[in-house]
């Protein structure tokens, strides 16, 4: 679902709970609108705001984690690629078309890869993440 209309959605729904409490404003009793009922509404909100924060906070850590995990995944994956890389180098000529063999599979997954992904644009100061 385009993100836009999701905010849409929401904008329309608090604007029309905000403007149904006024009209249920008018009809309820005095004793509803004391102090000590507004100062109990007033606590109930703070812990609501405390518990998204908390739950945002949460998620935004559990994306971190795993955001994390992969870029570390590749990092090793690659260092691993580059340490074969070199020691088969040290086996000489014998070991040119093994050497060779692992960078065309990389350029083949790569543009299949890349074949896969849905055309977007970087945003400005983003890392290209196709090489």
């Amino acid at each position: 679902m385009n993100i836009i209309l999701i905010a849409a959605i929401l904008f329309v729904c608090l604007v029309g709970a905000a403007l149904l409490g006024r009209r249920v404003h008018r009809y309820l009793p005095e004793a509803h609108l004391s102090a000590d009922s507004r100062d109990a509404v007033k606590l109930a909100m703070g812990l609501v705001a405390t518990m998204t924060a908390l739950v945002l906070g949460l998620l935004v850590s559990s994306a971190k984690g795993t955001y994390d995990t992969a870029r570390s995944e590749v990092i090793q994956m690659a260092a691993k690629v580059a340490f074969l890389d070199r020691a088969l180098a040290l086996y000489g000529p014998e070991a040119a078309d093994a050497r060779a063999r692992p960078s065309r599979g990389r350029r083949r997954r790569g543009r299949a890869h890349l074949a896969d992904r849905p055309k977007r644009a970087c945003s400005v100061g983003a890392e290209p993440t196709g090489g």
